[in-house]
């Protein structure tokens, strides 16, 4: 008897136990990798969402603040033209800037662009020059959907609007389009979309 009882605690852990050992085991993993690809989503999400943000704010910023002191000739923007190259001053400063294209570094193709915005000191305003040497505010992948200009109040008052976005075509409802904005698909973590707007009142007048 006490031989048999020896036998019987020296025994393993039956199958249906280690069976359920994994499936407990399998449970708690998958959660885990669920929870870690939801935080990996989130993370990602805020940075394009910052970065978007940053760069629509930089460019609001040079542009009221152009308008606020420049001091000279302000020409409003043309209506918009996705993919064409299109330009509007203030001042001695030209804004060239090319709608619902995104930017690459080089070699684009469709609905891409290598002049998003850019800013370049000229001696007389164009409505389309050459970019060579000016300054880009856009980030690769990102593409300027609106940029308006509008005088309210002559010489006095200005309505400006941005709207920057950031994502591929296929992330995009109308990518091209003013009112660009993002899917709710798998991979919206690499979208983000950012509108300002203000109102600016010219401090300085012109000559």
């Amino acid at each position: 008897m006490k031989r048999s009882a020896q036998i019987h605690k020296s025994k393993g852990f039956t199958i249906i136990e280690l069976l359920i050992a994994t499936l407990v085991f399998s449970t708690v993993l998958l959660v885990v990798t669920i929870g870690i690809i939801q935080i990996s989503r989130v993370y990602y999400k805020g940075i394009n969402e910052t970065d978007v943000q940053n760069t629509a704010r930089s460019i609001m910023d040079t542009v009221t603040q152009g308008i606020q002191f420049s001091g000279a000739d302000i020409t409003e923007t043309a209506s918009p033209q996705p993919g064409n190259l299109q330009a509007f001053c203030i001042g001695n400063t030209q804004y060239s800037y090319r709608l619902g294209y995104q930017l690459v570094d080089s070699s684009p193709t469709g609905n891409q662009t290598i002049t998003g915005l850019v800013s370049k000191n000229i001696s007389a305003c164009q409505s389309a020059a050459a970019t060579a040497g000016g300054k880009e505010f856009l980030s690769p992948k990102m593409r300027l959907s609106n940029l308006s200009v509008k005088e309210l109040v002559p010489g006095s008052l200005y309505k400006v609007t941005v709207r920057v976005a950031f994502g591929d075509d296929d992330l995009l409802n109308n990518p091209t389009s003013q009112n660009a904005s993002c899917k709710t698909t798998t991979g919206s973590q690499f979208c983000s979309v950012s509108e300002l707007t203000s109102t600016v009142y010219r401090r300085v007048g012109t000559d």
